[in-house]
């Protein structure tokens, strides 16, 4: 029998040399994280709630991310001339930092704020980042590489999240000890990836790929403003995206104050089944992300994602939303990787941050804007929340139709691959 370092090699082995380094070093950062994703962030809301946050001060906690999502519009043009290293690190580590001051935070408007710095600065990174993984793994083994430390990450997540659910049920107050330990965990995370050296690759004929020479932003939104086809596909998710914006400040209510969830079983439908699922969801994604265009499969994430909303309108107790929360955490590894893998259809290597950059400040447009509205339609106008939950369903399943219906009539995808081959 093999030993595990035998195994691991054996693995290894597997990836060219280039892609085989960065996955060293990113496996390791991506199991770091794991523990702080399953340690402390499912918990923020649910936390906020028991600390006696309205459901406004809800709404710009939870909208409050999207800010550093709306920024990435900006950093995705710095990208195509900064460091990349640093543009990855210094926002990671020290929102991630920032969360071992949960510990001092004992009113709601103290762990407001540091979960508002949290947010803001940790979103501000997805350019660069998603421009390393486009430098650093080849075309044929990106799918699996980033698919699989996702499975190691979530396993990670999804034990560390059961031992949080279990130490929080008999120390309610714990969270001001699992925060700090998922802030080290975080910290070390970005440490290791900061080892990942970004890979140098030229566009012919790119002349704003030049050191000193990227255009500025109002050049490189005209560039974007050319590509119709892609404003189509980041108008189209920017709908199927929007209803789990619309209930982020909705849902704490939902939980903690209609069904009764108590920290056991929100870490279960919040944590422990997502997270678990999750890991289902990304040996899926690479395994199927090189025989499939992302676009296919982007659209059966989103009909898999509209189900979490089907079990909140329908749901009498917690335990009601176990299989929406399992068909949502397959997913969230679909919305977490399958953007990117459609984006790197439409963009050329030097052009990545720019693209994502913008399809990140459409997430942070409708961040902000979603949380705002699924509170007037709840305040303003008196909706139930499960009625809005309904309403967040059908715009879900439209948001599918709409990228079927632009799959079909583009089909998109070989096309973009026969331009770029």
């Amino acid at each position: 029998m093999r030993s595990p370092r035998a195994l691991v090699r054996g693995y290894l082995d597997g990836y060219p040399l280039s892609d085989r380094v960065t996955f060293a070093y990113d496996v390791k950062g991506g199991l770091c994280y794991g523990a702080l994703a399953g340690l402390a962030l499912p918990l923020i809301g649910v936390v906020g709630r028991k600390l006696g946050m309205s459901s406004a001060q809800l709404a710009v906690l939870m909208g409050s991310q999207y800010v550093g999502y709306l920024l990435n519009i900006a950093t995705g043009n710095l990208a195509r001339r900064g460091d990349l290293r640093a543009q990855v690190f210094w926002p990671s580590f020290l929102a991630r930092a920032s969360l071992a001051l949960v510990v001092l935070a004992f009113s709601p408007v103290a762990f407001l704020a540091v979960m508002v710095f949290y947010y803001v600065v940790s979103n501000l990174v997805g350019p660069a980042y998603s421009t390393i993984m486009r430098l650093n793994y080849s075309d044929a083994y990106r799918g699996k590489a980033m698919g699989h430390i996702r499975v190691v990450q979530q396993v990670v997540a999804a034990l560390c999240a059961a031992l949080a659910g279990a130490y929080l049920q008999s120390f309610p107050g714990g969270y001001r000890v699992l925060f700090p330990l998922g802030a080290a965990a975080g910290m070390a995370s970005s440490l290791f990836f900061l080892k990942v050296r970004p890979r140098i690759q030229r566009d012919r004929g790119d002349r704003g790929d030049e050191a000193g020479d990227a255009p500025d932003l109002a050049a490189g939104l005209r560039e974007l403003g050319k590509d119709k086809v892609f404003l189509a596909f980041a108008i189209i998710t920017f709908v199927a995206g929007f209803p789990d914006k619309l209930m982020t400040s909705l849902e704490p209510i939902r939980l903690v104050d209609e069904l009764g969830a108590d920290y056991s079983s929100a870490e279960l439908v919040l944590g422990t089944v997502p997270l678990a699922a999750a890991i289902l969801g990304y040996v899926l994604c690479s395994r199927l992300s090189d025989r499939f265009d992302p676009i296919i499969l982007l659209i059966g994430t989103i009909v898999l994602s509209s189900t979490r909303f089907l079990g909140l309108a329908l749901a009498e107790v917690p335990a009601h939303l176990i299989p929406g929360s399992f068909l949502n955490g397959i997913a969230n590894a679909g919305w977490d990787l399958l953007p990117l893998f459609s984006i790197l259809l439409f963009a050329k290597p030097s052009k990545v941050s720019l693209y994502m950059g913008l399809y990140n400040a459409l997430i942070g447009v409708r961040g902000l804007a979603g949380p705002l509205m699924g509170t007037w339609l709840y305040e303003g106008l008196g909706m139930r929340i499960a009625d809005i939950y309904w309403l967040a369903f059908g715009v879900e399943l439209a948001g599918a139709a709409l990228l079927a219906a632009f799959w079909a009539s583009s089909r998109h995808g070989s096309a973009r691959r026969r331009t770029s081959a």
